[in-house]
């Protein structure tokens, strides 16, 4: 073979090399672009997560509710509130964990009744799906995000506040009420600590979980009380005893001093009445946000994001209508 022929044939196995070699990175372009394509389809999907409150869907939940429902909608989430039949009941609140993993939910989140019922039910859903806990959390199972702010500092700035009023602060009733939630015995502790100091004779008081049997213990223990202020350390129980000190005013009843932790639309009016001395409120949509966005992040295995911590204030009639305690008190204000 001459020179020119040779010459000729590399030139022609050069441009077959290159057309091969520009097939091969065009199929793999082609294949990364349909990965791509059917990943962004599956992404497209709503990630299923159910949060599982621990009881009824009162007003209480109201705030939080909304913060959910604003993420649902910012992060692509199909969110399934799911709520109890009876207020802190343990055993349902288990079954509803097992069942919501059975029906395909990504992700739980939860309002966990106790840390001893719902310990080992919890680190086995841990195994399965995604876990964050909503204010109060699971003692003993570490590496469980919980959505909340510090209650034990919320608990002890309420306190604080009650302790500026000389005639309040004389005798103190401490309203008690599902004190198995860490949360709520945080926020106990808080409170006790401070008035033990300062406060003249402390007393606590239970009160039911049923939002009727509450009100009715609440107004009892008003009508033959001494005490001259009530703290509650929850939005129910506050809700309970606003009211029934309300009503009592009406038959010309010596008015007390309602402290409290938590908000109701009722609370809010009250305390602009001056039914309620003060309340110590936490961002409760800000917690409903922030508990869907941490089930996301856990989904997506997304790392370094944090436990992130929750604002509070205390609030009174001289400061309600405050921007930033305004957006707190009335679910509305954004």
């Amino acid at each position: 073979m001459d020179n020119g022929s040779m010459e000729k044939t590399s030139i022609t196995k050069t441009k077959v090399l290159a057309f091969v070699g520009i097939l091969l990175v065009f199929i793999a372009a082609s294949l990364f672009l349909y990965r791509d394509r059917l990943s962004e389809k599956k992404n497209s999907d709503p990630y299923e997560i159910s949060v599982i409150i621990r009881g009824k869907n009162t007003e209480s939940w109201t705030t939080i509710r909304q913060g959910i429902d604003q993420a649902a909608k910012d992060l692509n989430c199909d969110v399934s509130f799911v709520t109890l039949s009876s207020e802190n009941n343990a055993e349902e609140q288990v079954a509803l964990i097992q069942r919501e993993i059975a029906n395909g939910a990504n992700a739980i989140v939860i309002s966990p009744v106790n840390s001893t019922d719902l310990e080992e039910p919890v680190r086995k859903a841990m195994k399965l799906v995604p876990i964050v806990s909503l204010q109060s959390t699971v003692t003993g199972i570490q590496g469980l995000p919980c959505i909340s702010c510090d209650n034990y500092k919320l608990g002890s700035a309420l306190a604080d506040k009650l302790l500026s009023d000389e005639e309040a602060k004389r005798k103190v009733t401490i309203l008690r009420n599902s004190m198995d939630c860490s949360y709520i015995r945080q926020r106990y502790l808080g409170v006790n600590a401070v008035l033990s100091k300062e406060a003249g004779k402390i007393d606590t008081w239970e009160i039911p979980d049923d939002p009727q049997e509450a009100y009715d213990t609440a107004r009892g223990m008003l009508q033959n009380s001494s005490s001259t202020a009530f703290v509650a350390l929850d939005g129910a129980t506050l809700d309970a005893v606003a009211k029934a000190e309300r009503d009592l005013l009406k038959t010309g009843s010596k008015p007390v001093h309602i402290y409290g932790l938590g908000r109701t639309n009722t609370v809010v009016s009250l305390l602009e009445n001056q039914v309620v001395s003060a309340i110590g409120v936490e961002n409760e949509f800000n917690l409903g946000y922030l508990s869907i966005q941490s089930a996301v992040n856990q989904i997506n295995k997304k790392a370094g994001a944090g436990t992130p911590q929750i604002n509070f204030a205390i609030v009174d009639q001289t400061n309600m209508y405050n921007s930033d305690n305004q957006r707190l008190l009335f679910p509305f204000v954004r």
